[in-house]
C-alpha cells in the first residue's frame, strides 16, 4: 500500500477569512490527493497585526511554527505573504530557514531560493485601474500601498505607476501612502486626502485598508462612488457588504492554495515549476461608480455573447470563473457540468418545461456539493444572471420567457437561502459550543478528586461540535516561551487525554510520553482514512502548557480558537488549584508538627499567605478581642471595608501575577493608612477590612482622603499600565457593651456598596 503524503500548511490567524479560505482550498486538494493535511496556525512574524498590538503574549501562537519536522511532514506550504507581510527580508529569511529540510512552497509571496505560488497581480489590477480611468474618467488617483517589504505591495505599486504612464497621467509621489494591510488605515488615508485636494479616486492595495478609507470619507461627509471612487484588491468576504459594495479584484485564496497543494507530489519529486501564478479579475461594484451588474460583459467573459457558442469552451470558462480553473474533477465539477449540459438543452430543446425540470434537478445536486468551499455566492449569482440573460435573448415566445424567469428566480432564492441557513447553523453551533464548554468547565471544578486533574473531562465539551478527534498534550514541567526567535519546544510531550469515536479517555502514565513531533501520528491515532488536523498552543502569559490537536473538516474550524483559549484558561486554574493543594498539604504537615509543641500554630492559621495580613479567621478573632477589652468601652471606633477595583480585568488582561501584585499593593496601602496597632485583614479574594479604636471622634472623610492619597502614591511608584484602586466603606460606632462584630461589618459593607454605586453612576450618595 502506498504511503499517504503528509502535507504541512503553515498559516497565520485561522480566524482570518482570507486565511481560512486558503486552508479550505488546501483541504480540498488534499482530499483529491488522498493526503493528510496538518495545519499549523500561528499569527505574524515581525510587526504584529494592529488587531493584536495591545496583546503582550500574542507571540505565543508562533510557537506552533517550530513544530513541523522532517518526520511529520513531507512538504510544507507557508502563507508567507500573510505571516510575513510586515516583516523585513532578513526576518523572513530567518523564518524560512528555521523550517525543516523538506520542499517548501511560499504562498501569496515569493522568496528567492524557494518555490512560490502567487497571484497574477497584473491581470486584475491593470483591469481595475484601467476601468477607473477609461470608464469613469478618473485622473487624480491616489494609491494606498501595503508595506514596502511585501512583494504584492511592491508589485501593485509598480503596476499603478505603469498604468498611469500608459494613460498619460503623471506619477506624483504625494498621491501614494503606505499602510500595513490592516483595517486600521484611517491615518494614512487622512494623510493622502490632506496632501491632495483634488483626489477623484483611491485605489487600495487590499480590501482591509479600504475599510479605513470608507470610515474617513464618511467622517468627511463624502460618499464612495459618488464623491470619490474607491477600489480594493482581494475580494474579501466583507467587500460586498460595505455600503456601497466595494469594487475590487477577485483573488481567491482558496483557489491558489488548491492549485498549490494539488501539485504536492510534483514538488516532492522535483518536477514542479519553480513559480506559479493564479489569475485575478476585476469585480465591478458601486464604489467605483458602476450602478448595475454588467451582464453583457459577463456573457463575453463566459463566451456566450454570440448567437452560437461552443459548449466546451463555455463550460471551461464558467468553471474558470467560478473556481479559477482549478476544479477539474470530482463531485463539484461533475455537478457543475451536469447543470451546464441541462442549460444547453434548454437553449436547444423545444420542450422548455422538460428542460427546466432537468435543470432544477441538476441545480439541486450542485448545491449539495462543496461548491462554496472554492467559490462564492456572488459569482454564482453572476453566472446565473448571465445564463438567464442569454436564454431570454434567444427566445421570442412570451410564455417561454415567463418559464425562464420563474426558473431562475427560484435558483436565486435557493442560492440566497443556501447562504443564510449555513450561516445561522454555524452561529447556533458556535453558541452551543460556547455554552457546552462553559458548562463543562464549571463541572470540572465540582469533581471531588484533589489528587489528580480530570483531563479526560476537559475534552468532554468538544464532543458534538465538529471535531472528529481531539488530543490533549501537555509539556512536562514549567515550559516558558518569552518570545525569542530561536525558541524550541521540548523534545517530548505527554498525551493526557483523547476524544475519538471510542469516547473520551485518559491514558495511564506509562503510555503518555511521546516525541513532540509525533503529535499528528502515533499509536493512538488510528484509522486508514486521510485526515485534516489542526494544532493549537495552550498558554496563558509566558507559560506554555501544551498543545491541542483536533481532527476535523475545515468547515468546522470556526470553533478551534475558542476551544483552545477556554481550555488554556481552565488548565491554568486547575494547575493553580493543584499547586494550592500541594501547598495546603505541606502546610497541614507543618501545622501538625507545630501542634505537638504548640508553637506558632495560631499565627500561621490566622495569616493570609499572599499579603501577610490577617485572614478572615485571624481578623475576626483579633477584632473581637479588641472590642471586648474593658479599656475600650465608651471609645469611638471605625470599621473600614475595602475591596480592590477591577481585579478580574487585571487578571484577564495582564495575568494573575499582576492580579496578585495589585492585591499586595492594596494591603500595603492599608497598612500605611492605618496604625500598627490597628487590625487589618484580607477576608476574601479582593476584600479587605480594618478595625481601629480611635479613642475619640474621627473624621471619616479625612480617613478616606488619606487612603486615596497613599494609594495614589503607590500607583505612581508601581508604574503599571493600569490603576490600582480600591473602594471603601467606613462605619463609625461607639463601643458600648458587647458589640456584634458581624453587625458592624455589615454596616461598613453597605457603605462600600453605596460607594461602588456612586463610582459607577458618577452621582454622590447621601448617607
Amino acid at each position: 500500500m502506498k504511503r499517504r503524503i503528509n502535507i504541512g500548511l503553515v498559516i497565520d490567524d485561522i480566524d482570518n477569512y482570507f486565511t481560512n479560505q486558503a486552508a479550505i482550498g488546501a483541504e480540498q486538494a488534499a482530499k483529491v490527493l488522498d493526503a493528510n493535511l496538518f495545519i499549523f496556525p500561528g499569527h505574524y512574524i515581525g510587526k504584529t497585526d494592529s488587531r493584536y498590538a495591545d496583546k503582550k503574549y500574542e507571540y505565543q501562537y508562533n510557537s506552533i511554527f517550530r513544530l513541523p519536522t522532517e518526520r511529520n511532514v513531507d512538504i510544507i506550504y507557508i502563507l508567507q505573504g500573510m505571516i510575513c507581510s510586515r516583516a523585513d527580508m532578513d526576518i523572513q529569511s530567518r523564518f524560512l530557514k528555521m523550517m525543516p529540510d523538506v520542499p517548501i512552497v511560499c504562498l501569496f509571496s515569493d522568496f528567492e531560493g524557494y518555490h512560490s505560488v502567487t497571484f497574477d497581480n497584473r491581470s486584475g489590477f491593470v483591469s481595475m485601474l484601467t476601468h477607473l480611468i477609461e470608464k469613469h474618467g478618473a485622473k487624480d488617483i491616489g494609491f494606498v500601498s501595503g508595506p514596502i517589504t511585501n512583494r504584492d505591495a511592491r508589485e501593485r505599486l509598480d503596476l499603478y505607476k505603469e498604468v498611469l504612464k500608459e494613460h498619460g497621467i503623471p506619477y506624483d509621489a504625494r498621491k501614494v501612502v503606505y499602510g500595513d494591510f490592516s483595517m486600521a488605515s484611517e491615518n494614512v488615508v487622512e494623510e493622502l486626502l490632506d496632501s491632495n485636494d483634488n483626489i477623484d479616486a483611491i485605489v487600495f492595495a487590499n480590501d482591509s485598508m479600504a475599510v479605513g478609507g470608507y470610515n474617513v470619507l464618511k467622517k468627511r461627509g463624502l460618499t464612495p462612488g459618488k464623491d470619490i471612487k474607491l477600489a480594493g484588491f482581494d475580494d474579501d468576504i466583507f467587500a460586498i457588504s460595505l455600503e456601497p459594495p466595494l469594487t475590487t479584484v477577485e483573488a481567491s485564496s482558496a483557489s491558489l492554495a488548491y492549485k498549490a497543494v494539488l501539485n504536492a507530489e510534483n514538488y516532492i519529486n522535483g518536477t514542479a515549476l519553480k513559480d506559479m501564478t493564479v489569475e485575478t479579475h476585476l469585480v465591478q461594484r458601486k464604489s467605483c461608480g458602476c450602478y448595475d451588474f454588467d451582464t453583457d460583459l459577463m456573457c463575453e467573459r463566459l463566451k456566450i455573447d454570440g448567437a452560437e457558442f461552443d459548449f466546451k469552451v463555455f463550460a471551461e470558462e464558467v468553471q474558470k470563473y467560478l473556481f479559477n480553473d482549478y476544479v477539474n474533477s470530482g463531485s463539484i465539477a461533475d455537478a457543475l457540468n451536469g447543470f451546464l449540459y441541462a442549460y444547453e438543452d434548454l437553449l436547444n430543446n423545444a420542450d422548455k418545461a422538460a428542460a427546466i425540470a432537468k435543470m432544477d434537478e441538476k441545480f439541486s445536486l450542485l448545491l449539495q456539493t462543496d461548491l462554496f468551499a472554492l467559490s462564492t455566492r456572488e459569482k454564482c449569482f453572476n453566472v446565473l444572471q448571465s445564463l438567464q440573460g442569454k436564454a431570454m435573448k434567444s427566445l421570442s415566445d412570451d410564455k417561454e420567457q415567463i418559464l425562464i424567469n420563474e426558473a431562475f428566480s427560484k435558483y436565486y432564492r435557493r442560492l440566497a437561502f443556501s447562504g443564510i441557513l449555513p450561516a445561522n447553523s454555524a452561529k447556533r453551533r458556535n453558541e452551543r459550543m460556547q455554552g457546552v464548554i462553559n458548562r463543562q468547565v464549571g463541572e470540572v471544578f465540582l469533581i471531588e478528586n484533589e489528587s489528580e486533574i480530570p483531563y479526560e473531562h476537559l475534552l468532554g465539551s468538544f464532543s458534538g461540535i465538529g471535531f472528529d478527534k481531539s488530543l490533549l498534550y501537555l509539556f512536562q514541567g514549567n515550559v516558558k516561551n518569552n518570545g525569542e526567535f530561536n525558541w524550541m519546544p521540548p523534545a517530548s510531550i505527554l498525551l493526557k487525554a483523547i476524544l475519538d469515536e471510542d469516547g473520551i479517555r485518559s491514558l495511564p502514565e506509562e503510555q503518555q510520553l511521546l516525541r513532540t513531533e509525533s503529535v499528528f501520528e502515533n499509536e493512538f491515532i488510528t484509522g486508514d482514512k486521510r485526515r485534516t488536523m489542526v494544532v493549537s498552543p495552550l498558554f496563558v502569559g509566558a507559560n506554555l502548557y501544551g498543545l491541542l490537536v483536533n481532527q476535523l473538516d475545515m468547515s468546522s474550524s470556526y470553533s478551534i480558537s475558542s476551544a483552545a483559549t477556554q481550555l488554556s484558561v481552565t488548565l491554568r486554574s486547575l494547575f493553580m488549584i493543584e499547586e494550592q493543594n500541594k501547598v495546603r498539604q505541606s502546610l497541614q504537615i507543618s501545622l501538625e508538627r507545630f501542634i505537638r509543641d504548640n508553637t506558632k500554630l495560631e499565627e500561621i492559621a490566622q495569616k493570609d499567605e499572599l499579603t501577610g495580613l490577617y485572614n478572615r479567621r485571624g481578623f475576626i478573632s483579633n477584632a473581637e478581642r479588641v472590642l471586648e477589652e474593658p479599656a475600650n468601652q465608651g471609645k469611638v471606633a471605625i470599621i473600614c471595608y475595602a475591596d480592590l477595583d477591577n481585579l478580574k480585568i487585571i487578571n484577564d488582561k495582564f495575568g494573575h501575577d499582576d492580579g496578585d501584585f495589585a492585591l499586595r499593593t492594596i494591603a500595603q496601602a492599608l497598612q500605611e493608612s492605618f496604625r500598627e496597632m490597628d487590625i487589618i485583614g484580607r477576608i476574601g479574594g479582593d476584600e479587605f477590612i480594618c478595625l481601629a479604636v480611635t479613642g475619640a471622634d474621627c473624621d471619616v472623610d479625612s480617613m478616606k482622603a488619606r487612603i486615596e492619597k497613599v494609594t495614589k502614591r503607590y500607583n505612581q511608584f508601581a508604574a503599571k499600565p493600569y490603576d490600582i484602586e480600591m473602594s471603601t466603606g467606613i462605619h463609625k460606632f461607639k463601643i458600648v457593651g458587647k458589640v456584634d462584630i458581624y453587625e458592624v461589618i455589615n454596616s461598613a459593607d453597605m457603605l462600600l456598596y453605596q460607594e461602588k454605586i456612586r463610582k459607577k453612576t458618577g452621582r454622590s450618595v447621601i448617607e
